[in-house]
């Protein structure tokens, strides 16, 4: 897509291509002085692509600004496109020099990386690894031309290796491996840069991945309503040992908005929810009985794999009603056995692994690919959850979460989210529009309750207090 922009660019917005060299390379001059005003020295790598060229841009406006430049070149000149070799010799024509790099030391205040781009699919030889531990070891702020070198523009996975900037600007359009996987730690702040190309033209070329940046929520509520009108949802869970998942699920789903939350569980952990008077709690025994009550069913937070367990899934086999399925209830002959047609799946990179038949590292590996699979092997709503949450249904562009934070890697979270979506679902929203509001509320909640505290003590129960604020926010926002 970002080549197809790029030649958009130059043949339709008449944009030579040394203008938009140009406009790169001081877009990212200007980024690193707003951000890096007493900067006074820089060390700018330079790589034999255009990302090399925009170094050569970026290396002359510091020049020009009497900024001492060290200039270090990885590759061969002689095969730089002809727009690179233009500024490469105005950088000559301004008096500035330029050596190979050999292991010398860095003398920047802050490094600019500018030597490999996006096209990068293959692992680099040790000699590319030790440059870019080289730069990584370097205590002074890192700038990323584009992408950070070494990362996979298509997956967000080092090759093995990748340089850990502190900011990165990307030209034209994002790429998904800024957002997939490891991206967003090596890219750290992502600043985004048209450099004059229209608009029209992106919209008309189809994208790879869409990123969330606001939510549909259920319609206010009509002062002459009752419980009834927000969902009776039921969820399904709870085995020995695992009672607190559901109660994460039910709470999560009344400060949601549900109308009216029962919490089936193990019959001998049904006194563990007692402290907990909004939800009513029956053992799995009542199953049947209260299906024909339910508007909407969440199953699989904490339901284990018992035999009793796989009554309460064969029970909901012929069930058409929205269907949230979770942890235990992550099971492909379960799923494939399904008649409702509004079923949504929250699976974790493990879960989903088993539901394909391959390992975690190879979800990991390609989580766009691994979301598209898993939306056409069980024709649904699939969540995979994970940094930069995945969000996929059949024949519309997966969309990406980038709300939510790393303290978000603790037990409870995912009873969190499926409890939202469920109250997402209770309220009248579609499953892929319940699932994307859901999964970006909860990573705003995540962002909220660590205003205040630090990441590493967030916990499920923080997230759950935050939704009714996060909610409100959004409304007031429009």
């Amino acid at each position: 897509m970002v080549y197809q922009l790029d030649k958009a660019a130059v043949e339709q917005d008449g944009l030579a291509e040394i203008e938009l060299m140009r406009r790169a390379g001081q877009s990212v001059w200007r980024a690193l002085v707003t951000r890096w005003p007493e900067v006074s020295t820089i060390t700018v790598f330079a790589g034999a692509g255009n990302n090399g060229g925009d170094a050569f841009v970026v290396a002359l406006s510091a020049l020009q600004q009497g900024v001492r430049v060290q200039l270090l070149i990885q590759g061969d000149l002689s095969r730089q496109s002809d727009t690179s070799r233009h500024f490469r010799k105005l950088w000559q024509q301004a008096g500035g020099e330029y050596e190979d790099w050999q292991g010398q030391a860095l003398d920047g205040d802050v490094i600019v990386d500018g030597l490999l781009g996006i096209g990068l699919q293959r692992e680099l030889n040790e000699h590319w690894q030790g440059l870019i531990a080289a730069i990584n070891a370097c205590d002074v702020p890192r700038v990323a031309i584009d992408i950070p070198s070494g990362l996979n523009g298509l997956t967000g996975n080092p090759q093995p290796v990748a340089v850990v900037a502190q900011l990165t600007v990307t030209f034209i359009g994002a790429k998904t491996g800024q957002f997939l996987a490891d991206g967003p730690d090596y890219c750290g702040e992502l600043l985004f840069e048209d450099l004059g190309a229209g608009t029209d033209r992106r919209q008309a070329i189809p994208a790879a991945l869409r990123v969330i940046d606001n939510c549909e929520l259920p319609p206010l509520r009509r002062r002459n309503s009752h419980k009834n009108h927000y969902g009776n949802l039921l969820i399904i869970g709870g085995d020995e040992g695992m009672s607190g998942a559901v109660a994460l699920a039910a709470l999560a789903a009344l400060r949601s908005g549900a109308g009216l939350v029962t919490a089936l569980v193990h019959p001998q952990c049904r006194a563990n929810l007692a402290s907990f008077p909004e939800i009513m709690v029956l053992g799995w025994d009542a199953l049947e009985s209260r299906l024909s009550q339910a508007s909407v069913v969440v199953v699989g937070p904490g339901l284990g794999d018992s035999a009793a367990a796989e009554k309460c899934l064969q029970s909901l086999r012929k069930l058409d009603l929205p269907m949230v399925v979770d942890a235990g209830a992550l099971k492909a002959e379960f799923l494939h056995s399904l008649k409702t047609e509004q079923l949504v799946i929250t699976p974790h990179p493990g879960e989903a692994a088993t539901l394909l038949a391959c390992s975690p590292a190879e979800i990991q590996a390609d989580r766009l690919d691994a979301c598209n699979r898993l939306v056409e092997t069980f024709a649904s709503t699939c969540v995979l959850k994970g940094s930069g949450s995945l969000i996929g249904i059949q024949g519309a562009i997966p969309t990406l979460n980038a709300t939510g934070n790393p303290g978000m890697a603790s037990a409870g979270m995912g009873d969190v989210l499926s409890g939202i979506i469920a109250a997402m679902l209770g309220q009248g929203l579609a499953p892929f529009e319940a699932a994307k509001s859901a999964v970006f509320i909860h990573g705003l909640c995540a962002e909220y309750a660590c205003t205040e505290q630090d990441q590493t003590g967030l916990i499920a129960s923080d997230v759950i207090r935050q939704i009714p604020a996060v909610i409100k926010s959004l409304r007031d926002a429009g």
